[in-house]
């Protein structure tokens, strides 16, 4: 299991609990630098976060795994599909500053719903030949989305939500069958964009009578537990799982993140109320 630099905060105001803004380039460049002494050697970005690619393409990022994210693409005639996808891969490399990546997922996987979705597919498969990526997958919210790509399509990665708060993907050995299958597991949402370790006072008005959120914070007091700590054991103990993406809006915030990390801590977690909203936060 690894850890992945997610990079939303690098090029836009990501995250319902953040208050500082875009991480500032010097600081990303610090960052990575950290990253590096800690062999720590994943990025996880998209085309969807603002002026992330540029800001990574102008500090050298060649000795890490880039793992990106295609949205930029419309239904349209088949005729002039493969020449815009072409162009808009083209143009994540160059903004990335790289001549291949190591991942590319489809950010909207609607639009894998369709012939023209099984064309775009085909598309990329080609272009993964020509070693433009090395591993081909999606970017998913629920389990009925992934599982109808599973039905469909033969991908190589999934980058999907994860924490103790959303465990959808967790129950009935369902991460088994993905490593049964080869496929590559990033958890993404491990702290809930920084809900599981703000505190109940601090929750936005809409959370603040949310059945989990009360067990959650109760849970943490009673046994005297770090939130930080707790999010990333419950991860942890998750074999199957490949990579864990992490959100960071500084060098401390990155520090603090690891030395939670490389702790080996055991928790027996209880059984906390599983809620709906928690699943996706396009609908925050």
């Amino acid at each position: 299991m690894m850890l992945s630099i997610g990079t939303a905060q690098f090029g836009f105001k990501y995250g319902i609990c953040n208050k500082s803004g875009v991480v500032k380039k010097e600081e990303v460049r610090k960052i990575l630098k950290y990253c590096k002494s800690k062999k720590i050697n994943c990025i996880d970005t998209a085309q969807g976060y603002g002026k992330s690619h540029k800001v990574l393409g102008s500090i050298d990022i060649k000795k890490f795994q880039v793992t990106t994210k295609i949205s930029n693409i419309k239904k349209i005639k088949n005729k002039q599909l493969k020449n815009i996808v072409i162009l808009e891969i083209n143009k994540i490399l160059k903004d990335l500053n790289t001549k291949k990546i190591y991942a590319l997922l489809i950010h909207d996987t609607h639009k894998l719903k369709s012939k023209f979705g099984k064309n775009f597919f085909e598309i990329l498969k080609n272009l993964k030949k020509e070693k433009k990526f090395t591993k081909l997958g999606v970017s998913v919210y629920t389990r009925k989305e992934l599982d109808f790509i599973l039905m469909n399509y033969d991908i190589d990665i999934v980058n999907l939500p994860m924490s103790v708060a959303n465990q959808e993907f967790y129950n009935k050995n369902y991460l088994s069958k993905l490593k049964n299958r080869g496929i590559e597991i990033q958890a993404r949402s491990i702290f809930l964009q920084g809900l599981l370790l703000s505190n109940y006072n601090q929750l936005p008005k809409k959370f603040k009578n949310n059945k989990f959120f009360k067990e959650w914070f109760s849970w943490l007091k009673m046994k005297n537990y770090d939130s930080l700590d707790a999010s990333l054991s419950f991860i942890k103990r998750i074999n199957h799982i490949d990579k864990i993406v992490i959100g960071v809006d500084n060098l401390i915030h990155l520090k603090k993140i690891f030395k939670s990390y490389k702790k080996n801590l055991k928790y027996k977690f209880v059984k906390f109320k599983q809620t709906k909203i928690l699943r996706n936060p396009s609908k925050w």
